[in-house]
């Protein structure tokens, strides 16, 4: 909150002095009349020497060159190209009918544009977040009223949109009122692609437009419409004007007074505020129904791409409802693996792209952020696109940041493990993505805090045998920092139980794969007798056994070529020579 002016600040430049009290003083002193600006200078002939009269030609010569040059050209920055908009009158346009909405009162706009460009520079004009973070910058903003009766002092309170969807749910809430400013891409436009413009509504017969205003820049005064796309949307920023102060000048008395700041509208606060709950507990309801949709099988593909895109919707519908969105990304995680298939792939990419703009407004709600690594961890394993798409939308900057942000939370950390690794899996480039944003300190941070948690031991062994599967810089980055160490360790801690046995062995197998540094650290940690151990123990269990296989191949020299030989015999000899396998009977290592 900025503090009010005092009457130095805003006496001379910014207060609007009645016409009826303003006194104009006239000095005694006599002023020289100045010359015309594009007049030439006086000329002395008398300079032409005793007795010579200059020609005619020869003055009209003179007067020619000593014309000076034109003031008042536009900088090179400032110099309007054919389909640009006006950046400031964008502005004004979304200011204008916000606190028409919000309040009540409309603004100058010509005292609003000067204050604005000497606020921001042309640079500065092309970006929307920049703009309107110069408009908040000290000292405050303060505009006239439209009566040039009062000063408002404003700051914006924004919302950084990403997403096209995002951008319609806010269409949706406000039909009719501008309430961000759009960069987006005009076809008129040359050299400078993105302009600014004023979404304010779906456009008619289609769902996959927004029309907005604009301001021309060549002559200030409205453009024509502009319909957005999602190919030409570059991002928004929605501004909430939010009244600091109502000022008012006292001619008289030389005194600023301070008004009252006047009240939010009935029909604002039930937008912006409270009218919402109801429709967001329903929405919160009908995500807990989706997530749980797991009855029948006729046409269960299309029931959940259906579910999928409704449930993407409401995110966009709702983004400030916390609960909305956990539960929406609990929808999605389990059901967007069902419909790979049937789901198109642009839905599929703006459902992960809710989820993780979900995850950077609500950075501060583990509930949230638990429930979108939930997401991520099931929809992206071994999908290529998913994990394309996440790794250009700084999903693994926001899982990373999420495990620093909450470490004492158990299952958010789980949750975060299992993303890392889904999106690890198979995907060379998060593999050092995740590696090269120090995700192993988190993991191994995460795996000591929780030590007796199951799952989260099975979620980060499976995040570091993702991570370390054919990559030989993370496999010694990961042996390097002690990854070996604590999956030997989880595999002593849940010797009973099967899952954490399966995904440890699957880390040792992935670590120590055509790499001799740690395959002689495990060698050191007795890893292969653990892994016959938990063979031994858990006979019956069909995937521990195809892990364990894997990793003491690697671990025991010559064990491959001893099981290749023993199946080898056991094939040619008869049947009823033949030694019946008990179910789960793995090899053990021989005996030296």
């Amino acid at each position: 909150m900025h503090s009010p002016p005092t009457v130095e600040d805003v006496s001379h430049s910014e207060v609007p002095t009645p016409n009826s009290t303003r006194r104009i003083h006239v000095s005694s002193k006599r002023v020289s009349t100045p010359q015309r600006m594009a007049s030439p200078p006086p000329v002395d002939l008398s300079d032409d020497g005793p007795g010579l009269v200059p020609s005619r030609s020869a003055s009209a010569s003179r007067l020619r060159t000593g014309t000076p040059k034109r003031l008042g050209s536009p900088p090179a920055e400032d110099v309007d190209k054919p389909g640009e908009t006006c950046p400031v009158g964008t502005a004004f346009i979304v200011l204008q009918e916000m606190l028409a909405l919000k309040y009540g009162i409309q603004l100058d706009e010509h005292d609003f544009t000067c204050k604005a460009k000497a606020r921001c520079t042309p640079e500065e004009r092309l970006s929307a977040l920049r703009f309107v973070e110069a408009l908040n910058a000290e000292p405050a903003l303060k505009v006239k009223d439209a009566c040039c009766q009062r000063l408002i002092q404003l700051r914006f309170a924004t919302t950084i949109v990403t997403t096209f969807a995002e951008l319609q749910g806010f269409m949706r809430r406000w039909p009719g009122t501008a309430c961000a400013i759009a960069a987006a891409s005009l076809g008129g436009a040359s050299g400078r692609t993105a302009q600014l413009v004023a979404p304010y509504r779906e456009a008619y017969g289609a769902t996959s437009g927004i029309v907005a205003k604009t301001r021309a820049k060549s002559h200030g005064q409205v453009g024509p419409l502009f319909t957005l796309t999602e190919e030409s949307f570059h991002g928004a920023v929605i501004l909430e004007p939010v009244i600091e102060y109502v000022l008012k000048y006292q001619s008289e008395t030389a005194v600023m007074l301070e008004l009252q700041v006047p009240s939010e509208s009935e029909e604002f606060r039930s937008v912006w505020c409270g009218g919402e709950d109801a429709e967001a507990k329903l929405a919160s309801r009908f995500c807990g129904a989706m997530a749980d949709l797991t009855s029948g099988t006729d046409n269960l593909e299309d029931r959940a791409s259906a579910s999928c895109l409704l449930a993407k919707e409401l995110m966009c519908r709702h983004p400030k409802a916390s609960e909305v969105q956990q539960a929406a990304c609990r929808a999605l995680g389990n059901l967007l693996p069902l419909c790979r298939r049937s789901l198109a792939a642009q839905h599929t990419s703006a459902a992960l792209e809710s989820v993780l703009a979900a995850m950077r407004r609500h950075s501060k709600t583990c509930e949230v952020l638990e429930a979108a690594c939930s997401m991520v961890a099931g929809a992206t394993a071994s999908w290529p696109d998913l994990q394309a798409v996440a790794a250009t939308n700084g999903a693994t900057e926001e899982i990373i940041s999420a495990m620093r942000r909450f470490p004492d939370s158990a299952e958010l950390q789980a949750m975060a493990c299992g993303a890392l690794a889904g999106l690890a899996a198979n995907h060379p480039m998060n593999q050092s993505a995740v590696v090269g944003r120090r995700g192993i300190e988190v993991i191994l941070a995460a795996m000591d805090r929780f030590g007796e948690h199951a799952g989260l031991q099975t979620m980060a062994c499976g995040a570091f045998g993702n991570l370390s599967a054919n990559h030989a810089n993370n496999q010694a980055a990961i042996g390097a920092a002690g990854g070996l160490q604590r999956v030997v360790t989880a595999m002593k801690t849940h010797c009973g139980n099967p899952a954490v046995l399966t995904s440890a062995m699957g880390a040792l197998w992935c670590l120590v794969k055509r790499h001799p540094e740690n395959l002689a650290l495990a060698g050191s940690l007795k890893a292969a007798e653990f892994a016959a151990s938990a063979v031994q123990q858990h006979p019956g269990d069909a995937a521990l056994r195809s892990m364990a296989t894997g990793a003491l191949q690697c671990l025991v020299p010559g064990l491959a070529q001893a099981m290749a030989g023993a199946s080898a015999a056991v094939s040619s000899a008869p049947p009823s020579a033949r030694p019946s396998a008990r179910p789960g009977q793995t090899p053990r290592a021989p005996v030296r």
